[in-house]
């Protein structure tokens, strides 16, 4: 598998209660992402970006239904050929239904706006996940840094198996006051057909300095304590660090 595809099927939920787990579900309350893949055109950079993400977000109140908010992500500590694109958008519904609604609106009334993200990028990737609230994360900003890393399945590992792991592994954060949220993305449709990864490892902290911090915890017994948590669950390939800018979005009550 080309390593590019571990984060061109990524799509995210940052700071968000929209795919929050709770003690009164046999299971954890799972919500919809979608990620658009892009480059920028030669004179373009991203503060066109910004710009055409605020007229956006300024179109979003009066003409959708769907509780839809997005992200903006930027590399900053990756691999050009991990990562071919300059940066990725990521929304987020409550449920994939939403999404489609979301997705219905914005092809019906979006086509004027639509040529303005045309006239600054080349999107090659469109694509659909699933994501689960492992650990909530508290943003104190609308930034924040992310970690993503690809994981696999060890034989007879699941999904089960990897939320008892993240339940262990959250009484270990609590009582080590380790900061940073976890989720869990689900790779499905739009995703490479030869990508193998089961689950995304997404990690989250309000700072560079907090993510090194948890670094630093996690390297004082080598990674024992990690590898004991989550080793005979699921492997892992080598994270890539983004930044990421909430750009706004419709939340109706």
């Amino acid at each position: 598998m080309k390593k590019f595809t571990i984060l061109s099927s990524l799509i995210f939920t940052i700071g968000l209660s929209t795919a929050a787990t709770s003690a009164d579900h046999k299971g954890p309350n799972i919500g919809a992402l979608e990620g658009y893949f892009c480059n920028l055109k030669d004179d373009k950079s991203m503060s066109d970006v910004m710009a055409v993400s605020k007229e956006w977000s300024e179109w979003v109140g009066p003409n959708t239904t769907a509780k839809y908010n997005a992200w903006v992500l930027e590399p900053h500590t990756s691999n050009k050929e991990d990562f071919p694109f300059d940066y990725f958008w990521l929304g987020v519904t409550d449920s994939h239904e939403e999404m489609g609604t979301a997705q219905d609106e914005w092809m019906s009334k979006g086509s004027d706006l639509s040529k303005k993200w045309d006239e600054i990028e080349t999107c090659g990737s469109h694509q659909l996940m699933s994501g689960i609230i492992a650990r909530p994360f508290n943003a104190e900003t609308t930034k924040a840094i992310v970690q993503i890393n690809g994981c696999k399945f060890n034989d007879d590992k699941g999904l089960s198996d990897l939320m008892m792991a993240d339940a262990a592994w959250n009484k270990k954060m609590d009582e080590a006051d380790m900061p940073g949220g976890i989720f869990r993305w689900i790779p499905e449709a739009g995703g490479a057909r030869d990508g193998d990864m089961d689950v995304y490892n997404i990690y989250i902290t309000n700072s560079l300095a907090e993510r090194g911090k948890a670094h630093d915890m996690v390297l004082h017994d080598g990674g024992a304590s990690l590898n004991a948590t989550y080793g005979s669950v699921m492997t892992c390939d080598m994270p890539r660090i983004y930044t990421s800018t909430y750009v706004g979005g419709k939340n109706p009550k």
